[in-house]
């Protein structure tokens, strides 16, 4: 009876140590663990910081998507600009939708052609004949303000004799003008064709060309190239003289008179100042083409003779 009164008290204290330590492993986990605090499922640990990655089939954002470092949408000191961090986007449900990305927005494909739309329709599902623009804007009076538009627009019922459903389109460029609150047309594209003018708000004032050039308001005015002016010795490495200038190329290979003289004291780096029309530039080293074509991008251009005949271009 005694033997059995012991093993019944020791089953019962085994009993309870192997109760107590199972309580701790669910609560404090496995030696080497970090607990888990009270009222935490174990299945999902308390997280303070960032997930590093989630992977997730279907993302629903019913409001507002912010891709920032700092975790705002807008950059410091431009709230009122809305210059986004990295990228904002909102619902219609927060007024009006939109995204707002700083930096580049790069667009790609593979194996078919990009295609970037502009789709807009009327509330009743009629045709909405300007379906979108886009626009380039300052930021000036405390708002952000357009300067220049181009517009894709169906062209009206009508208009160069169109009548019925047809997919005929145009292309409108407007500009403001100073001091007016209203873009007025400059030109219009459609259907191989181009009217090129001014007037009319909106929609109006230049109309749709039935020629293929059309000038309204003005005449058209050939400008030849004029010669750059005197290239300006920046530096020479003194192994003997040379001669230098420079001739203006236009956009189909029209060539103007070259610019004055300038002599240095070995191989030179020049600069020269942008001739208008112009779209590429030739150097001649004492009197003969020596630098082949050169496109360099700036109001002012900068040259090194490398002594070769193809010389080495020095950015600004």
């Amino acid at each position: 009876m005694k033997e059995r009164t012991v093993t019944l008290v020791m089953a019962s204290c085994l009993s309870i140590t192997l109760s107590w330590l199972t309580t701790c492993w669910l609560v404090r986990g496995m030696p080497g663990e970090k607990p888990i605090e009270a009222g935490v499922s174990p299945q999902q640990p308390d997280r303070t910081g960032p997930i590093a990655e989630l992977d997730v089939e279907k993302l629903i954002v019913r409001r507002e998507l912010i891709v920032s470092d700092t975790g705002k949408p807008w950059e410091e000191g431009f709230e009122r600009q809305e210059i986004p961090r990295g990228v904002y986007a909102r619902s219609l449900g927060t007024g009006i939708a939109g995204v707002a990305v700083r930096g580049r927005l790069i667009k790609s494909e593979i194996d078919d052609p990009f295609d970037d739309r502009f789709h807009s329709i009327n509330g009743d599902g009629s045709p909405r004949n300007a379906p979108g623009h886009i626009s380039w804007n300052v930021w000036q009076e405390d708002a952000w303000r357009q300067v220049a538009i181009i517009q894709g627009e169906r062209l009206e019922q009508g208009e160069l004799g169109l009548q019925g459903e047809h997919r005929g389109g145009k292309l409108r460029f407007q500009t403001f003008r100073p001091r007016h609150d209203e873009p007025l047309t400059d030109a219009i594209i459609t259907q191989g064709r181009m009217s090129v003018g001014g007037g009319g708000y909106g929609g109006g004032g230049l109309p749709s060309p039935t020629k293929v050039l059309e000038l309204w308001g003005g005449e058209m005015q050939a400008q030849p190239l004029s010669p750059p002016q005197l290239p300006r010795i920046v530096a020479a490495e003194g192994s003997g003289e040379n001669s230098y200038a420079i001739v203006a190329l236009g956009a189909g290979g029209d060539r103007s008179q070259p610019s004055p003289g300038v002599t240095a004291q070995g191989l030179a780096t020049l600069e020269w100042d942008s001739v208008p029309g112009a779209d590429a530039y030739i150097v001649q080293r004492n009197g003969q083409d020596y630098s082949g074509t050169l496109w360099i991008e700036g109001a002012v251009k900068r040259w090194r003779d490398a002594g070769q005949t193809e010389s080495l271009v020095v950015e600004q």
